[in-house]
């Protein structure tokens, strides 16, 4: 839910610097959703859903223990009829996009695009598929995938960028630090899990989540740790106030976030 700000950021960038078209973007779990959005040129739509929908109880209820947070509520109601994902201008945007999905059984991160013509709904679902809160695994092509930022690391996201050739990153990093409390429950949920898969949370968990090296680029690095929304914020009114502050960071940086884009 802290990716409201990402949303905000994203929004920010389209629709008041006139920044719509990087070459490269790669979102994973809940920022898949808002590069998916930005992709398709889905702003406000990309913005109601974050304000206005995902407050509801249908998609996160504590009292809802065994799927605390409904992946399933969000694609199929918010993202199909809501505010519905528009995927002719998805697949043909000019944007490479890339959202990172994880193999359950071994641990594998695949980094899918429009060229793997997967469904697009259905690689929202696994990239958002949070195995503890919303106790699924997403079937995909004959293999299982949970959420995208659970295994792989900041580093995995940055180098699938510099894959691509870019020179200028933008990095939007909504991972708050890791407590105690967090990795020695991560690490007994690991204990469980193959062998592979049990490996990559390890290496995920043992890793500063801000860490990352891309010696060849000119990086801009936003990490905000104070957002008014929490991993499971359901308030509407926090929401809104994290996509705010997402606005505000991007115009606060707008001379240096023009020059990262510039053709120079």
């Amino acid at each position: 839910m802290r990716s409201a700000h990402g949303a905000g950021f994203l929004y920010a960038l389209a629709t008041q610097l006139g920044i719509a078209t990087p070459d490269v973007m790669v979102g994973s779990s809940g920022n898949a959703g808002n590069v998916m959005y930005f992709s398709s040129g889905q702003y406000e739509e990309g913005k109601r859903i974050w304000t206005e929908h995902l407050s509801a109880p249908q998609f996160i209820s504590l009292l809802r223990f065994w799927r605390i947070m409904d992946i399933d509520y969000m694609v199929d109601t918010v993202c199909k009829n809501k505010e519905p994902l528009d995927i002719l201008r998805l697949n043909s945007s000019p944007i490479r996009w890339f959202v990172p999905i994880e193999e359950y059984d071994t641990g594998h991160t695949r980094y899918v695009s429009a060229a793997d013509a997967l469904d697009p709904f259905e690689v929202l679902r696994a990239t958002t598929a949070d195995p503890i809160i919303f106790g699924r695994k997403i079937p995909i092509a004959e293999k299982r995938y949970i959420d995208g930022e659970l295994g792989p690391i900041l580093q995995d996201h940055v180098t699938q960028a510099l894959r691509q050739g870019v020179k200028k990153i933008l990095v939007l990093n909504h991972t708050s630090p890791r407590t105690i409390v967090t990795r020695t429950i991560m690490r007994g949920y690991a204990a469980h899990l193959p062998h592979g898969m049990r490996d990559a949370i390890i290496r995920d968990i043992s890793t500063n989540v801000f860490a990352m090296k891309a010696p060849s680029a000119h990086v801009i690095a936003v990490a905000p740790q104070n957002l008014p929304a929490g991993k499971l914020t359901r308030d509407q009114k926090k929401l809104q106030m994290t996509f705010d502050q997402g606005v505000a960071d991007a115009l606060s940086i707008e001379k240096e976030l023009r020059e990262l884009f510039s053709a120079a």
